[in-house]
């Protein structure tokens, strides 16, 4: 049985909370429609649009109960079918700090899945979820159409700044060292989140390599979850001065070979897999859906351009990092930079200008349309000098993008920091907000944030209810 996931960004699970906090001691409730990604290993449920009820949309609101109306349920329905979504409810225990289904959940959940297994196109499902006083404990469950059960969710991933995963029948953990204690002293450090994440590192050279050497370092994936790293080049001994842990006798293996040795021997009891592979390989793609923050150490639009959009369709932040030393004549300049794409809360790559769409449309081609163009004289040839690189550059770098990685996490200061620039030369560093983009192709309005797996780039406006068919079709 695949592991059942529920995905919200931060703003959306905030915009919520504070929905059913105003309710006070009450029960309140509220439906979200749900897009849906699936891995080998999980199914994800993103929240694409929530259906905050007004005041008269629920009946019989006590301490004890709740109920939708009609008229809220139809148009929540009606949206969900319309746009092949799932519809999940989300309701509260404000009198509990251990939220548990009752069995009136339990059969009005049941009545209103086979309906929606009934009706609703075949990737529409039904979920349920229950917070508890505080937010941070729950149930929840999706109906699997095929079994006709509830299955259990054991993870609620909120994604954004700052970040929160909520794990249901959380036990207790045993500290078995103190390698984090000097850590664990800062103001609002949290360790345990910091276990829970799922962290995708694409490239491991001069910067990819101090990055994934880092996320190490903090212990990421030491309980309940990973680090995943993927990079298809083999070491040459022009690497050997910018990543630490590689050593003469590797020059011809693959970076991911290597960097899995180092990880062995440092943190054996880390979660950690790095692949030999190109992020363009659907198996890497599927890997990324489950990641809760993209880290992207690339040194070509192509792939910033594919990272970008994956972030966007599966809501998951992305940080991407690059340097570049630019000779001139004499001199040089020797500049870094690193933008964070927060889906719902920043602007991605593409509303920024940092991605140049001829430039990414060229870097996707394969061998034979690159040497075409080659041929054809319209991008250079592939065996040029290597560009100049150095230790010092990607070292200021990578590690500037490890404290915006903690910073959008916890939820340190990020807002207004997406974007970081560093200057070598004259020692100074930029910082500037980056603004959605309405009519970005990713995360604009007719985007595909937030899609999943849909096929369809282009989506209708979840908020436009004309000619919704589903009101004539359907009887709640």
């Amino acid at each position: 049985m695949k592991r059942q996931i529920i995905r919200f960004s931060t703003a959306n699970f905030n915009v919520m909370t504070k929905t059913l906090k105003e309710s006070g001691k009450d029960e309140s409730f509220v439906y979200g429609l749900f897009s849906k990604a699936q891995s080998p290993d999980c199914e994800i449920y993103i929240c694409r649009q929530l259906m905050l009820p007004d005041k008269n949309e629920l009946k019989n609101q006590s301490c004890v109960s709740i109920e939708p109306d009609k008229k809220y349920q139809i148009t929540s329905y009606g949206l969900a079918y319309d746009q092949g979504l799932s519809i999940i409810d989300t309701h509260t225990h404000p009198f509990s700090t251990n939220a548990r289904f009752s069995s009136i959940d339990d059969s009005y959940g049941i009545e209103n899945a086979k309906y929606i297994a009934k009706k609703f196109p075949e990737d529409c499902t039904m979920g349920m979820i229950v917070l508890g006083n505080g937010f941070d404990n729950f149930e929840a469950h999706i109906w699997n159409r095929k079994k006709k059960n509830f299955v259990p969710v054991n993870r609620i991933e909120i994604l954004g700044a700052p970040t929160k995963i909520l794990m249901n029948n959380r036990k207790s953990k045993v500290k078995s060292n103190d390698a984090y204690a000097r850590h664990c002293i800062i103001p609002g450090w949290n360790q345990e989140l910091l276990e829970d994440l799922k962290v995708f590192v694409c490239g491991l050279g001069g910067n990819g390599a101090l990055i994934f050497d880092s996320l190490l370092a903090l212990g990421i994936g030491g309980k309940n979850d990973w680090i995943r790293t993927c990079d298809p080049d083999v070491l040459e001994a022009s690497n050997l001065p910018r990543i630490p842990y590689a050593y003469p006798e590797e020059v011809g293996m693959p970076k991911a070979d290597i960097a899995q040795l180092h990880a062995d021997n440092k943190t054996p009891k880390l979660n950690v897999r790095c692949y030999n592979e190109d992020v363009k390989e659907s198996k890497m793609q599927n890997i990324i859906k489950e990641a809760n923050i993209i880290i992207g150490a690339v040194d070509n639009d192509g792939a910033r351009q594919l990272l970008n959009g994956l972030a966007s369709r599966y809501m998951i932040p992305y940080i991407d990092i690059g340097t570049e030393i630019i000779p001139e004549g004499l001199a040089y300049e020797a500049i870094g930079q690193i933008q964070t794409f927060v889906p719902c809360q920043t602007g991605c790559l593409i509303c920024s200008g940092a991605i140049n769409p001829a430039t990414a449309a060229m870097d996707m081609m394969n061998e034979e349309g690159n040497a075409a163009y080659e041929r054809a004289g319209y991008v250079r040839g592939t065996n040029e000098t290597p560009t100049p690189s150095v230790l010092h550059l990607n070292g200021v770098v990578s590690h500037l993008a490890i404290s915006q990685f903690l910073r959008l996490i916890f939820n340190d200061g990020f807002r207004g920091k997406e974007y970081l620039h560093y200057n070598r030369q004259t020692a100074t560093m930029m910082s500037a907000s980056v603004e959605q983009n309405n009519d970005c192709p990713a995360c604009g309005l007719k985007g595909y944030l937030g899609a999943g797996d849909e096929d369809e780039a282009e989506l209708e406006d979840l908020s436009d209810l004309k000619d919704s068919k589903a009101f004539e079709k359907m009887k709640v």
